[in-house]
C-alpha cells in the first residue's frame, strides 16, 4: 500500500522583515503589520510579462504568513530595500503555515 503525502511547502519567512501600512494624503501612516517576516520568491517571466501588458512594472515577489486585511496598493516597506506598492495578492494553500505571495512594485529606494 502506498501512502500518499501532499506536496506541502514548508516556509520559514526568514529572509527579512517588512512593515505594511496605508498612507493618507498628508503622509500619515496607519500600520497594519510591523516586523512581519518574509521569504523572497522567484520573479517569473509570466508575472513580468503580464505586468508589462498592462503598463505596470514588477520588481519583487515575497511570501508572508497568511494574515487578514492586506489590500492591493497598501505600502510595504522592507528594511534596507525601500518602499513598495502591493500590486497583486495571491493566497497560497499548499504551504505550512498558510501563506500569501505579494507581487511588489518599487516606489522608493533607501540609501545603503
Amino acid at each position: 500500500m502506498i501512502i500518499k503525502t501532499d506536496n506541502i511547502d514548508f516556509t520559514s519567512f526568514s529572509d527579512g522583515v517588512c512593515d505594511i501600512y496605508t498612507e493618507d494624503e498628508e503622509g500619515n501612516k496607519t500600520y497594519k503589520y510591523q516586523s512581519l517576516g518574509f521569504s523572497d520568491r522567484a520573479l517569473g517571466f509570466n508575472r513580468v510579462f503580464a505586468a508589462r501588458a498592462v503598463q505596470d512594472e514588477v520588481n519583487a515577489v515575497i511570501r508572508i504568513q497568511q494574515v487578514p486585511d492586506i489590500d492591493t496598493h497598501d505600502t510595504l516597506e522592507i528594511r534596507g530595500r525601500g518602499k513598495h506598492d502591493i500590486i497583486l495578492i495571491q493566497n497560497k494553500y499548499d504551504t505550512n503555515p498558510l501563506s500569501i505571495d505579494l507581487t511588489l512594485k518599487q516606489l522608493e529606494m533607501h540609501g545603503g
